[in-house]
């Protein structure tokens, strides 16, 4: 009852690309768009969408880890964190900060 009287802020949460998997422009904009309506049907606050190229994955979840009150890290799959061993690392440093990752759709 108090949340419909009093304004409540929705979750800070970051969006994360790999180059990799989104190499094309329409492709990344598709994923970017599927994060967005993620975010939307959630109540999510998307404040960002990053794009990983690859050349410093990890200075990128160290700016991502960094940021005041963020919630989690949307992802279209698991995928965009990197491959199996890299993922599981990501994974484990996000999580060592408080941050979640939610992911848009299971891994195929």
């Amino acid at each position: 009852m108090l949340t419909e009287q009093l304004p409540v802020p929705r979750p800070i949460v970051v969006g994360l690309l790999r180059t990799a998997v989104a190499v094309a422009q329409p492709r990344r904009q598709a994923l970017a768009d599927v994060l967005d309506s993620f975010c939307v049907r959630r109540e999510l606050h998307l404040s960002n969408v990053i794009t990983d190229d690859g050349t410093e994955p990890d200075a990128l979840l160290i700016g991502i880890a960094e940021q005041r009150d963020l919630y989690a890290v949307v992802l279209p799959t698991i995928a965009h964190l990197g491959d199996q061993a890299a993922a599981e690392r990501r994974r484990q440093y996000l999580e060592e900060f408080g941050i979640r990752l939610l992911t848009t759709r299971s891994q195929q």
